[in-house]
């Protein structure tokens, strides 16, 4: 299969750490990782907090520069200083789901999705929101894809926390990017909200055929989001393996 994201011997430190201090091992966010992502897998990061989830999907997107190893993700290779340009180019192939979901609350739910398509314009219009009919259809289609389509007119400020993810997997979809990377889409969602956003996200990206990337920390939601799961306990990789019906309980036992 191709692989679309390679990592060899990835070693992240904190900034501004001295030699001397991340040899000892207190700087260290991330050591001697290894790990390739085949096109259209669904990966999971689990871990304790401070395990170096967020610090590896940040280094995925170009924002934790590294400090040692190689990285490549699609055509693009990150090192200590990528360049401008071609992070720029890489972001845009990029969908991302923040856990802050990043959205415009005095926009309205149809404006925050065309904000996904943005990287497919460069027209000064869009800046004033005055979007291609075609975009604002693909908008509306994305949204009617995630159960929202009735709130394109909506103020966002006016969701729920679980209507406001919807939207935000929306916009990610309306993107049309190859990868998606989610970090912990579920957080502050009861369960049974939490249970519908996974399994949406799942679906929608499966249905795109892109490659997904999510920091998790509800292990039960694991078979409904994943394919694969990647563990990791004090910057160290420590399992990566196929996702099935026990696979939680594994993990519970393994990261302790």
């Amino acid at each position: 299969m191709n692989v679309v994201i390679e990592a060899r011997g990835l070693r992240i430190s904190a900034p501004g750490a001295g030699p001397r201090r991340a040899q000892a091992g207190g700087a260290v966010l991330l050591r001697d990782v290894a790990f390739s992502i085949s096109a259209g897998q669904r990966v999971a990061l689990v871990g304790h907090n401070g395990a170096g989830k967020s610090t590896l999907l940040r280094a995925l997107s170009g924002f934790a520069p590294l400090s040692d190893g190689s990285l490549r993700v699609l055509d693009t290779r990150l090192g200590a200083s990528p360049r401008a340009g071609s992070l720029r180019r890489l972001r845009r192939q990029i969908a991302q789901v923040h856990q802050g979901l990043c959205l415009v609350d005095r926009l309205s739910v149809l404006d925050n999705v065309l904000i996904g398509g943005a990287g497919r314009h460069a027209s000064p219009a869009t800046w004033f929101r005055r979007w291609p009919a075609d975009e604002r259809r693909a908008a509306m289609q994305a949204l009617d894809r995630v159960g929202m389509g009735w709130a394109g007119a909506r103020r966002t400020d006016s969701l729920s926390g679980g209507e406001r993810q919807k939207v935000a997997i929306a916009r990610a979809l309306h993107q049309r990017a190859p990868i998606v990377f989610a970090d912990e889409p579920t957080a502050s969602l009861d369960a049974r909200a939490s249970g519908e956003i996974a399994g949406l996200l799942a679906e929608t990206v499966a249905e795109s055929r892109a490659t997904m990337v999510c920091v998790l920390h509800d292990l039960e939601l694991l078979p409904r989001l994943a394919d694969r799961v990647i563990a990791l306990r004090r910057g160290e990789l420590i399992a990566d393996t196929v996702v099935g019906a026990d696979t939680p309980a594994m993990l519970r036992g393994l990261l302790g």
